[in-house]
């Protein structure tokens, strides 16, 4: 089981597989890592945890992740979150440097994303009263598989 005190990190992938793959390469690096494949799943999470990093699929269908950062922002003005845009660099999804903090172009070396993830959570600040979180979804499923096995 992982640590409390690990940084968290949450990935919005509205394509499953990506979303499992990204999961699967995270979800042994020391941090509490949880997924949603919407914007409506992804602000529940928002709002009961604060996460050092927040992975977005900027070309996600409806404009899903445009609305999640204006609502994100919105409903947790005071979050230290760096915000990560994957993005396709031929598509026209407007990104919002106010909000995003560094973007990443598609197709992504999923090595470099898993560097870039674990390296930019250990050094985001904690938000000065942070919110106590659930299980880490990668604790909660590393539980289960512990059990399967056992």
């Amino acid at each position: 089981m992982k640590s409390k005190d690990e940084p968290r990190i949450l990935i919005i992938e509205d394509h499953d597989v990506l979303r499992v793959l990204m999961f699967t390469l995270l979800r042994h690096e020391p941090l509490g890592v949880d997924i949603a494949a919407t914007a409506d799943e992804a602000l529940q999470k928002v709002t009961s945890c604060d996460y050092a990093l927040i992975v977005i699929d900027m070309d996600m269908a409806d404009s899903e992740a445009a609305r999640f950062l204006r609502e994100f922002r919105a409903e947790r003005p005071e979050a230290t979150t760096f915000i990560l845009a994957v993005c396709d660099p031929a598509g026209d999804t407007p990104v919002d440097p106010e909000i995003v903090s560094a973007m990443l172009t598609k197709p992504i070396d999923l090595q470099t994303l898993a560097d870039i993830v674990r390296e930019t959570a250990q050094v985001v600040p904690p938000p000065p009263d942070p919110l106590h979180c659930p299980p880490a979804e990668n604790d909660t499923r590393w539980d289960l598989g512990d059990a399967i096995t056992n």
